[in-house]
């Protein structure tokens, strides 16, 4: 297995770092796991199964296509083996909860650790934080997709005109906007229901929403965004101004 730093910049970008082993990094500062979830085998996936609760396995059943099972087996085991690391628990002892929103934690028994998780396309990303609330949102960037619709429901005036003012920048921005709102949505445990109207443009990297979010107390938060092999955009979103750190698993 290949592990690889990614350092971020406040624009999308990524620079690499070549590991020889796996290092998991200290949670004194907000933690991204990339995985290749299509790079690995049918028994690895046998041995992944092994890890989830009865619930989880028969969640990924429900799935249609086999890719599918597989991606979700492959994404909640390798959640549980890094929580574990972390915890110095095993892996299918971890128990979660769910809140209202169907947002995931872990159970009060367990010493205190965010997560967050997303997919798109073959590539999972788990957000790790030991110290605030995390989300994390990863779309792939589709060259064909119209999003002027979906951007004139969603977004405010001002991130419509942000979207246009280079028409060959507006795909990126987009897919950077959309994620931004998600993984912040995702962080506060709301889901993104009816709240993508939140606006994330004003101050790109740190900003304090206006808008009122029921049972939710919104402080600051701090925004990062890259993109990743030029087909993916991803975003986190966390209340802890720690510096985001990346690692890519795959084998």
């Amino acid at each position: 297995m290949r592990s690889y730093r990614i350092f971020t910049e406040n624009r999308p970008g990524t620079k690499f770092q070549y590991f020889d082993k796996i290092t998991y990094p200290t949670l004194n500062e907000p933690v991204l796991c990339l995985i290749h979830t299509d790079s690995y085998s049918a028994d690895a996936v046998l041995s992944f199964q092994k890890l989830l609760s009865a619930p989880e396995y028969e969640k990924a059943l429900k799935f249609r296509f086999l890719q599918d099972q597989h991606s979700y087996i492959i994404t909640h085991a390798m959640l549980r083996s890094i929580l574990g690391y972390y915890m110095v628990s095993e892996p299918a002892e971890i128990e979660f909860v769910s809140n209202d929103y169907g947002k995931p934690s872990l159970s009060e028994k367990y010493k205190k650790i965010h997560f967050n998780l997303s997919h798109s396309s073959g590539l999972s990303v788990l957000a790790i934080s030991g110290k605030s609330e995390i989300g994390v949102d990863i779309e792939k960037i589709d060259p064909e997709f119209d999003f002027d619709q979906i951007a004139k429901v969603h977004f405010s005036n001002a991130e419509n005109s942000f979207l246009h003012i280079l028409k060959e920048e507006s795909r990126e921005k987009f897919y950077t906007l959309w994620t931004r709102k998600e993984a912040f949505l995702k962080a506060v445990g709301t889901g993104i229901g009816k709240n993508l109207g939140i606006e994330v443009f004003r101050k790109i990297n740190h900003f304090k929403p206006e808008m009122p979010f029921p049972g939710v107390q919104c402080g600051d938060f701090y925004l990062k965004s890259f993109s990743y092999q030029d087909k993916y955009m991803i975003s986190a979103a966390n209340n802890y101004s720690g510096e985001l750190t990346c690692y890519l698993f795959d084998l």
